[in-house]
């Protein structure tokens, strides 16, 4: 088995996905055609896409969804498989094309089984590293009572829960002078500073107001900042983004009403959103795929908040979608300069996604 994940691994990882999925979309619809499913290739921005592989079953009383996004972020890592370690490298290998290998190939192993006791779609969505409208798109989709497990590096662990991303973009404005008569102009990032130490004095200790049993509190961090043009022109300008890290309650759009009523002179512009997200404890999806595990005899798993975005919430977000999150791999090996997987943690996901599919 190990042969035919480094196989189906490799050629995963060799698609350059940081700006269209298109070419890994066309290799994936001709495996998957081969092995009997109707693909489809959905253009959601020029050059990006969503792959859908669906495997007709016994039944279209359900239909069960495994999901791993088929973008990944800039950057170039030396695709190789060490075998002292078992690891292999390349961008993408951990987040997300382990996890979509392993479900390929648990599609794959319960076909062997006899026909799908429902309908599955194996599904690879686009921009999930830069705006999530491959999940929003594939979410508009599906069927009705589709359930969904999200491919993402939890160490096999059940991801029940997952803070949210809202990130705003705040200009302060002032008159631009020359440096040697200041006291004609007005120093834009002079005022930016105002609103910087309301955002730390007075705005951060609010968030101590907002607790989730998983997921802890809400945070914030001003990431950037830039301002003026030239050191002998007063600035007209100053920029920051911030980044916001939510919890379920909390929404982008309370965040950005509550900053224009702090700051009625600056410009707030919010440029990307990941909503927050949670599922039961006690949802038949947590508790099947948790009895899964259990099945094919590994330990029960934990099941667990994190505090980054995932496909997730925006399914949920959009149209109700069920899921959970649920893959081999470390997120801490993701989006590095030597981004890795274990082989074995491919090998020991894929019985469970199979087993899940066959329950």
């Amino acid at each position: 088995m190990n042969n035919e994940i480094l196989d189906l691994l490799a050629k995963l990882v060799a698609f350059d996905t940081h700006t269209t999925e298109a070419p890994q979309a066309q290799f994936l619809a001709t495996l998957t055609q081969k092995w009997g499913a109707t693909t489809f290739i959905d253009e959601i921005l020029p050059g990006r896409v969503n792959f859908r592989a669906l495997f007709r079953g016994a039944s279209s009383s359900q239909t069960r969804v495994l999901e791993a996004h088929g973008d990944t972020v800039d950057g170039t890592v030396d695709a190789r498989y060490d075998s002292t370690n078992g690891r292999y490298y390349g961008r993408g290998a951990c987040d997300t094309k382990g996890a979509l290998t392993a479900m390929l190939l648990a599609v794959r192993q319960a076909q062997t089984m006899g026909r799908l006791p429902y309908d599955v779609i194996v599904a690879s969505t686009c921009r999930e590293e830069s705006g999530g409208e491959g999940a929003r798109a594939l979410a508009k989709v599906l069927p009705e009572g589709a359930a969904v497990i999200v491919g993402e590096p939890t160490i096999m662990r059940i991801v029940r829960a997952h803070k949210g991303a809202y990130r705003t973009r705040i200009t302060s404005h002032g008159q631009a002078a020359h440096s040697s008569t200041p006291q004609l102009g007005s120093n834009a990032i002079y005022a930016m500073r105002q609103i910087l130490a309301a955002l730390e004095d007075d705005i951060l200790p609010t968030l101590a107001d907002y607790h989730n049993p998983l997921l802890g509190y809400p945070t914030m961090s001003v990431g950037n900042i830039r301002g003026g043009q030239l050191v002998n022109v007063v600035p007209d300008h100053c920029v920051i983004e911030v980044d916001w890290r939510l919890i379920p309650g909390q929404t982008g759009a309370a965040v950005k009403e509550m900053l224009q009523r702090w700051f009625p002179d600056a410009l707030i512009e919010p440029f990307e959103e990941y909503p927050p997200f949670s599922i039961d404890a006690s949802h038949q999806l947590v508790t099947s795929l948790a009895q899964a595990c259990v099945s094919v005899g590994h330990a029960a798993p934990e099941v667990i908040g994190v505090p980054w975005a995932a496909n997730s919430g925006l399914m949920q977000d959009e149209a109700g979608i069920p899921s959970v999150i649920f893959g081999p791999g470390d997120i801490a090996q993701a989006h590095t300069k030597d981004e890795w997987i274990e082989l074995d943690q491919i090998a020991r996901a894929i019985p469970v996604y199979q087993a899940w599919l066959l329950q």
